[in-house]
């Protein structure tokens, strides 16, 4: 029989799993009863929040780097583990998966959260099992055996553990205060393009743009450290709506930034950074005006990631001496 909009709103909210609507900047659009009653709000209460606020300070890192990484870069994230901050609970594990929709012009991210006990449950077995070794050491020599066979059991669990807690560590690759990624997830990037470009010999596969607060060292002394981190998180916002979901901006260190435009040659790059140029010199600052000085440089064959970086900060040079506040290839 047909299916009534009514119906499908209601097994939404009916689901086993804990569902919500992410917008392009990260914020709840829409959030099932099932994960509402998780954290004992009515769902209107999470709306409008950062999605990346519902998770531990752990998680959180997760869902900004990895999760972020495989949707722009594949559209879809799989079986990510995280854990939900239920403020007056202990932290819920579950498995997420996402994907990213195109909806009225927009690009929407749907996830799906299933619970994952499972985490906590080994732990607390694992201490058990600890315990029960230790009752066991002393007792007679007849279960040695069963002592060894529960050894066994315990390092693997052990070993299980350690496997998951090297690959939170391993994906954290997110600069903290822009939320943007960091030299690590630049350099993996990279390492990726060129190996693209070398196996498909494509003369302008990629290019590279480094990006530079024009007088950010003199806006900070005159203002105050607290000053230049909010320009720098406005910057990284300011990045985030002007550029293409394919494009990867990472923050490197003070007001440095750069800029992977994939598939995208000098010129068609050029035109991206001057509109981004634009964006940032428009920008309300306050109290000065701030703007960027750009070096681009397209990926060239026999490139490497050297030579690609030393073209790029020439450039950059240019732009510091032809004046600052200007794209120079």
């Amino acid at each position: 029989m047909p299916l009534r909009k009514n119906d499908l709103a209601h097994w939404w909210n009916r689901s086993p799993d804990g569902q919500l609507v992410v917008d392009e900047g990260g914020h709840v659009l829409a959030i099932n009863r099932t994960l509402a009653d998780w954290f004992g709000h009515r769902a209107e209460t999470l709306l409008d929040r950062h999605a990346s606020e519902l998770f531990t300070p752990s998680a959180r890192v997760i869902y900004l780097g990895l999760l972020d990484f495989r949707l722009a870069n594949q559209g879809r994230a799989d079986e990510i583990h995280l854990e939900l901050d239920l403020a007056e609970a202990a932290p819920l594990p579950v498995v997420c998966s996402a994907v990213r929709l195109a909806y009225q012009g927009a690009s929407l991210t749907l996830l799906a959260l299933t619970p994952i006990p499972r985490k906590h449950r080994l732990e607390r077995e694992l201490l058990e099992a600890r315990q029960a070794t230790a009752r066991a050491l002393r007792e007679k020599d007849a279960i040695i055996a069963e002592l060894e066979t529960l050894g066994a059991l315990l390092e693997g669990r052990r070993a299980e553990l350690a496997q998951l807690d090297r690959r939170l560590d391993h994906r954290a690759t997110t600069d903290p205060l822009t939320g943007l990624p960091n030299r690590r997830r630049l350099d993996d990037t990279l390492e990726l393009l060129f190996a693209a470009a070398e196996r498909h010999h494509a003369a302008s596969a990629f290019s590279l743009a480094l990006l530079e607060i024009d007088h950010f060292e003199a806006l900070s002394e005159r203002h105050g450290r607290v000053h230049g981190d909010r320009v720098l998180e406005t910057l990284a916002d300011l990045l985030r709506a002007t550029l293409r979901l394919d494009d990867l901006a990472a923050h490197l260190d003070g007001a440095e930034f750069v800029l992977l435009m994939p598939h995208t040659g000098p010129t068609a790059a050029r035109t991206a950074l001057e509109r981004l140029r634009r964006a940032v010199e428009r920008h309300p600052w306050s109290p000065d005006p701030v703007t960027l000085s750009i070096g681009l440089a397209g990926y060239r064959p026999g490139d490497t990631p050297g030579s690609l970086y030393q073209r790029a900060d020439q450039a950059l040079d240019a732009a510091r001496h032809d004046g600052r506040n200007r794209v120079v290839v």
